[in-house]
């Protein structure tokens, strides 16, 4: 039997006004980020081919899309989430790096993965930090080997994930611009998702800013540490 459940955390408000985005600036990516996470043939050649496109064509001027407000949801996941520090952690999407020094300063190791070469090849090299070229769906990590997956938007593979992690692990996903965020997911889906895959699920959720997040940990092991 599997058991799910979700804990809404006091949200940290943002200091300025999120800017609006259009409609048809997220809605479309948001169908494909579900149908990614939910059915079996969401993700194929053909699509995996246009985002390694799309990503490669946006990576010359991504480092215009950082910042701290940016940076904020993934460092409140981390701290509020009851997410342990150490060990590894396998960053998914993580382009040119704009999101991998927080979880270089919290892991003892990050593995940073993107399906874009264009990205990888502008992002800083970090000591404790591998960049790896690789589709999500199939990681070149073995079974168990990593303690946190952090997907800051990126997609959701829930049974390559709960491949890869290890007991007792979290899976941590951010949306930095919350429900306008191309790649997003509402806090319950992202359970809905990984629940099957965990063999179960708590999660704790909440906002920070402008962003949004959502940490999920296997049930077998209990919720995620109470946070302050």
């Amino acid at each position: 039997m599997t058991t799910t459940g979700l804990v809404p955390l006091p949200p940290r408000p943002p200091t300025s006004p999120r800017p609006e985005r259009a409609p048809d600036a997220y809605l479309p990516m948001q169908q494909v980020t579900e149908q990614i996470a939910f059915l079996p043939d969401g993700w194929d050649a053909e699509r995996r081919q246009k985002v390694r496109e799309l990503f490669d064509g946006l990576a010359p001027e991504w480092h215009t899309r950082g910042g701290p407000d940016r940076v904020a949801p993934t460092v409140d996941a981390l701290e509020r989430g009851g997410v342990p520090a150490g060990g590894v952690a396998l960053e998914i999407g993580s382009g040119t790096g704009l999101q991998t020094p927080p979880l270089a300063e919290r892991f003892d190791y990050v593995v940073s993965v993107d399906l874009a070469a264009a990205m990888l090849a502008l992002a800083e090299r970090r000591t404790g930090v591998g960049l790896v070229r690789a589709d999500a769906s199939r990681l070149p990590v073995g079974p168990a080997s990593a303690d946190v997956v952090v997907c800051v938007n990126a997609f959701l593979f829930p049974d390559e994930y709960a491949r890869v992690l290890r007991p007792g692990g979290r899976v941590v996903f951010v949306s930095t611009s919350g429900d306008q965020t191309p790649i997003y997911l509402a806090p319950e889906k992202v359970v809905a998702a990984l629940a099957p895959a965990l063999g179960g699920a708590h999660a704790v959720t909440s906002k920070c800013g402008h962003g949004s997040w959502t940490v999920v940990a296997r049930a077998e092991h209990g919720a995620p540490d109470c946070p302050r």
